[in-house]
């Protein structure tokens, strides 16, 4: 089982209940689980600072999350850089320009343009199809929008065993049912993007509060999409039975015309702060040992080395 994650801001709740939480409850069901930092992948739209600085953060926020080293290999993508980069240019030989751009996600980001795309970008579907098989993954966990990416790892899986004999696993898909989390300010999903709009786990009660405070909230007796995504959020993030018990008489008052807006906004703060500290502290008992990162990353980098020497 193998999935990986870009580098690229500080996380946000939303990506722990839509893609952290679903992986980790994954965890130890694998023969061999990876995790990769995708580095290479936040190169096309980040610079390498940026990059660099995030990688390291976000091996200290899944640790911080409940992923287990000895169970989960986690690595950098550009750890295995050199092998990747040759995959890459295998695979890409059984593809056309055309079929790139028939990628949804490709031809969403290229917006009708691809003369002005960035070619990194458009070589992205096939370097995801190169770190799913060159650890010759079983699995791999995804949501809704990747679906179409790992379909082409599929392909390229297929096309190349034909061509010299069996060499990769046809990669199943895992789809995961990921939450789609709305911002706070009612527009599109809870997004790293816009930081008003997105409750970030290295977030200050403080903050928090003053973001709580200034969403966006429902008309008395109408369920909206934002209050139905929020009020999702805050189940999730509930420490237990009695409080997930709280939101629903909530909502229900809610429903039945009563003035409660201000009820759910102050028990959503409360549950998004008593989560965001316990992270924090969480983090920080992890960052004080200076050497914990590098340890991970380095055992990471050789489990993920054997594994991609032993395809090429």
């Amino acid at each position: 089982m193998l999935t990986g994650v870009r580098p690229t801001a500080d996380l946000t709740v939303a990506n722990y209940v839509g893609g952290v939480k679903p992986f980790l409850e994954l965890q130890g069901k694998a023969t061999r689980a990876f995790v990769f930092v995708a580095d290479l992948h936040a190169l096309p739209d980040h610079e390498p600072e940026v990059v660099k600085k995030y990688s390291r953060a976000v091996v200290l926020d899944y640790l911080a999350l409940g992923l287990d080293p000895d169970v989960t290999t986690i690595y950098l993508q550009s750890a295995i850089g050199e092998a990747l980069g040759l995959l890459t240019m295998l695979l890409a030989r059984h593809l056309t320009v055309a079929e790139l751009l028939r990628v949804p996600t490709l031809k969403d980001k290229v917006k009708g343009k691809p003369e002005h795309a960035n070619a990194a970008l458009f070589l992205y579907p096939v370097l995801m199809a190169s770190d799913i098989l060159i650890q010759r993954a079983r699995r791999v966990p995804v949501g809704e929008d990747q679906v179409a990416h790992l379909e082409l790892a599929r392909r390229l899986a297929r096309a190349f065993n034909e061509a010299y004999g069996s060499v990769f696993p046809v990669p199943a898909v895992h789809q995961m049912k990921t939450m789609r989390i709305l911002s706070l300010k009612g527009e599109g999903k809870m997004s790293k993007s816009v930081p008003a709009g997105a409750v970030f786990l290295t977030d200050a009660a403080k903050t928090i509060a003053q973001k709580i405070q200034a969403a966006e909230t429902a008309t008395e007796g109408v369920m909206t999409p934002s209050l139905e995504s929020h009020a999702a959020l805050a189940r999730e993030l509930a420490p237990d039975a009695a409080a997930k018990a709280e939101i629903e008489r909530i909502i229900d008052a809610h429903l039945a015309g009563k003035r409660v807006m201000g009820d759910f906004k102050a028990l959503f703060t409360r549950f998004l702060t008593e989560f965001t500290a316990a992270f924090q502290e969480r983090r920080a008992d992890i960052a004080r040992d200076a050497r914990r990162v590098d340890d991970v990353l380095e055992a990471g980098a050789r489990a993920a080395r054997t594994g991609a020497e032993a395809t090429l």
